[in-house]
């Protein structure tokens, strides 16, 4: 019996197929294809993203545990405050986040922003006087 398990290639030599899985690789698409016509589509749909410090406004704040995409969207808003200057807006969005409940790392990466904006603030002030 061991030589015949030997010949047909033992236990480990199972081949397993379906008529489904051989009619579904025949018409298997690659995930990244887009047809021209839905490429052309979008192509007429699309618009420039202007940010223009504006985002803070779609914000429903204070969220407890956010998601990673509402996560992403405070801290983005933020970082548009910060980078056009507005540090006291900045740290009015930042109040209004860290009042609700937030993940550990979330948290630090906030207070740091809220950091630098009073470093900001207050060298604007020593600045003016």
């Amino acid at each position: 019996m061991e030589d015949d398990d030997e010949e047909d290639g033992g236990l480990f030599n199972i081949e397993v197929s379906s008529a489904d899985e051989s009619a579904n690789e025949s018409v298997k698409v690659p995930r990244d294809f887009q047809s021209e016509e839905d490429f052309q589509r979008q192509r007429a749909a699309w618009r420039p993203k202007i940010e223009s410090g504006e985002l803070w406004k779609t914000l429903q704040l204070p969220i407890d545990n956010p998601s990673k995409p509402e996560s992403q969207t405070m801290l983005h808003a933020i970082e548009e405050l910060y980078f056009f200057r507005r540090y006291e807006e900045a740290a009015q969005v930042i109040a209004k986040v860290l009042r609700g409940q937030l993940d550990a790392g979330f948290r630090k990466v906030v207070v740091g922003y809220e950091e630098r904006c009073e470093a900001r603030i207050s060298k604007m002030a020593k600045d003016r006087s």
